[in-house]
């Protein structure tokens, strides 16, 4: 049976001087059982690649990488996949950049989004740490940890030094975090850049912000790289997104995976579930028609991916999908 924890959530929420998109937002949530919890990726070949068939309850993800590689977008879709459960998301949206329509591309119910936004680092993981220890959500993105900024740094002058104060903040919080997530089955992403990092030696290196707490409190750390446009005629749809599992406390570590990121729907499961179906030869292409078992089903791309996900379709998709092993 299904029951609502967003009851009390605005009311928490407000508790905790934290300015909230809506306060009337209602939610549903499914209870949290004994079971080992999971909430899909939006990616049926990064669940595999992680053994746990999505993010885990209860643990750490960082999900890091450049600029506009597609890391927020892939949180994102962790939301979308979230809410079709039922599940009741917050997103902490300190660099306040969210885009609600580029969201709801996605997938994203954003009326069903709880978007926070505090004031400074400690009030962030105040936030945070208040409701995983009291189970109020299944899923908390934050976005992103260079912008988890200590009360200190915001009240001090440009001249005073400063350094070493978020990576003290980060590890205090993230220890008091570890200790609740062992009685929850919230699943934490952190969204984290990569910066320069200038060594003595002469060509320099890349690390992430936030010092090294975030590396080891994580169980899952997934790197994200902008590659090549995906390109249709002269016209750029997308771009190849390489996904790489730096480490992982569920299965197998450096595992890369290539995903197409399409700037009409982020990664979409129905173009990996063809292209993947097309290179094991489940589905053929002759020309521009694309064949199953040897019927004709659809002309393009696009007719393939509407006609094959339609109600009509079903049971041809759900023997696709088994398999594929999705």
């Amino acid at each position: 049976m299904l029951f609502s924890k967003s009851k009390n959530l605005n009311e928490k929420l407000n508790s905790l001087g934290v300015r909230l998109w809506d306060e009337d937002k209602r939610v549903q949530t499914n209870p949290i059982d004994n079971n080992f919890a999971k909430i899909p990726t939006g990616s049926y070949a990064l669940d595999r690649a992680l053994g746990t068939g999505g993010w885990p309850g209860g643990k750490i993800i960082e999900i890091f990488g450049a600029d506009s590689s597609g890391k927020s977008t892939l949180a994102l879709h962790a939301i979308a996949e979230a809410q079709a459960e039922n599940k009741t998301c917050v997103y902490i949206d300190l660099e306040n950049t969210l885009n609600k329509v580029w969201a709801e591309k996605i997938g994203v119910k954003t009326d069903q989004l709880y978007i926070c936004y505090p004031s400074n680092g400690e009030e962030t993981f105040k936030v945070i740490n208040s409701l995983v220890q009291g189970n109020e959500a299944d899923l908390i993105v934050v976005d992103s940890v260079a912008a988890i900024v200590p009360g200190m740094e915001l009240e001090s002058s440009l001249e005073d030094q400063s350094m070493g104060l978020q990576a003290r903040l980060m590890s205090k919080g993230l220890r008091i975090l570890q200790s609740y997530l062992i009685n929850s089955q919230t699943t934490v992403i952190f969204i984290n850049q990569i910066r320069e990092q200038i060594k003595q030696s002469f060509f320099p290196s890349t690390t992430t912000s936030g010092g090294r707490a975030l590396k080891y409190a994580a169980s899952i750390r997934v790197e994200v790289k902008r590659l090549e446009a995906i390109k249709q005629q002269d016209k750029t749809i997308g771009f190849l997104t390489k996904i790489t599992i730096i480490k992982n406390k569920f299965n197998n570590p450096l595992i890369q995976l290539n995903l197409r990121l399409y700037f009409d729907s982020g990664f979409c499961k129905a173009y990996e579930l063809i292209n993947e179906a097309l290179e094991r030869k489940l589905l053929e292409k002759r020309g521009t028609w694309f064949y199953y078992k040897d019927k004709n089903i659809a002309q393009g791309l696009s007719a393939l991916k509407k006609k094959l996900f339609s109600p009509e379709y079903n049971e041809q998709l759900q023997e696709l999908k088994s398999s594929l092993g999705n």
